[in-house]
């Protein structure tokens, strides 16, 4: 019987009071981009999407090969060290950072750190979570993550209230709080000895992988290239006039409609199914897509990303858990991996795609674009869904 703390498996609970820790560092840093683009770099959504789209979306490819590798190893715990530590060590070199291609080469070894450790971390959390209890596992996990991140925001709220324009500050801070991420991951036991794994391929190479887990990563594709950075949506301040301190308001907004459904949707998809939460999710992005797009007001925008929020409290640890059903335990790294990777391929089309749309045209075009492509997203998600129970009925 594994040991609990608070209720949970040790591994869950502590994996949790990292991430806690990292969001809280991280999205202090992330919070602050949108005025640090446009007050310091002195550029717009253009630039700040092509960061966030190559950063985020190349370095995921990163995922599927540590999750392969960690599989092969059965040594997860190191990578998700390895991956914790890089993307700390970059937080304080922020401070000499004066140009797009330093901070675009900054957010992508942060975002290769993500890559490093994501994929074995959520094969921890899966093979630690207990019979019947996956998606509250990962709600779990996603809930702390997110709670982190309605602390960063605010923290950087402060700061830049009582300091104006005093980044420096606000990556100094986030780098000592990123500090304790480390040490927590002191408490968290290896799993890699479960399974033994003698292949080092990916597991689409070898026909591993079913037919279902195939066409849910490509509707998983269709529905990234719709989902449109939020340091890009909070440029959206700027349209309604309000000022630059207040922009990790909004985001943290955004972070506690998250954190506050987060567990309890991971709960829900253990009762009524993944993927009626995931497609109420992607329901929730497009709601949001729509006012904010819309929003004249301070009310009506903090509204747009309450509601935003929402959507990755129905969706990261969900789709997540979803996968881990789809996929054999022993190759359960690798399958995490090739999530993550075509999630972040397709996030560089929707951070590059409605960056430039949105600076070159109108938030309101690059909000309806990605929401056409959204549609086509679901479509295949629905379909892939009505593949697998034919599949099911004829096996």
């Amino acid at each position: 019987m594994p040991k609990r703390v608070f209720g949970f498996p040790k591994n869950i609970f502590f994996l949790g009071l990292t991430s806690f820790f990292n969001d809280f560092s991280s999205e202090m840093v992330l919070s602050i981009f949108p005025a640090f683009f446009t007050s310091v770099l002195k550029t717009g959504a253009g630039s700040l999407g092509l960061v966030e789209g190559i950063a985020d979306g190349a370095s995921n490819i990163f995922k599927a090969y540590s999750g392969v590798l960690s599989d092969k190893l059965q040594k997860r715990k190191l990578f998700v060290i390895a991956g914790y530590t890089l993307s700390e060590i970059t937080r304080p070199l922020y401070l000499f950072a004066s140009s797009v291609g330093g901070v675009m080469g900054l957010r992508f070894l942060d975002r290769v750190g993500k890559g490093i450790r994501e994929a074995p971390r959520d094969a921890i959390l899966s093979i630690s979570a207990e019979k019947g209890a996956m998606g509250a596992s990962f709600g779990f996990h996603r809930a702390m993550d997110t709670l982190g991140g309605i602390l960063g925001p605010l923290a950087a709220y402060f700061i830049l209230l009582y300091f104006p324009l005093k980044f420096d500050y606000v990556f100094l801070t986030a780098f000592v709080l990123g500090l304790f991420a480390l040490v927590s991951l002191f408490f968290i036991r290896d799993v890699g000895q479960v399974f033994s794994s003698k292949s080092f391929s990916l597991p689409f190479a070898k026909g591993k992988v079913p037919l279902r887990f195939t066409l849910f990563l490509l509707s998983m594709f269709f529905l990234a290239m719709g989902s449109m950075p939020i340091a890009v949506l909070l440029l959206k301040t700027e349209h309604i006039g309000l000022l630059i301190a207040s922009i990790p308001l909004f985001y943290m907004v955004h972070n506690i409609s998250s954190a506050g459904f987060s567990y309890i949707a991971g709960k829900t998809s253990d009762s009524v199914g993944a993927r009626k939460v995931i497609l109420a999710g992607y329901g929730m992005l497009l709601a949001s897509y729509a006012i904010i797009g819309f929003a004249d007001s301070a009310f009506t925008l903090a509204l747009g990303f309450f509601v935003l929020g929402l959507f990755p409290a129905l969706t990261d640890g969900v789709q997540r858990a979803l996968a881990a059903e789809l996929s054999p335990p022993e190759l359960r790294g690798g399958a995490f991996g090739l999530l993550h990777a075509t999630l972040g391929i397709g996030a560089i089309f929707a951070g590059v795609g409605g960056g430039l749309l949105w600076e070159f045209y109108s938030p309101e075009f690059a909000l309806l674009v990605a929401s056409m492509i959204l549609v086509m997203g679901l479509v295949l998600f629905v379909s892939s869904s009505l593949v697998r129970e034919v599949g099911s009925s004829n096996s």
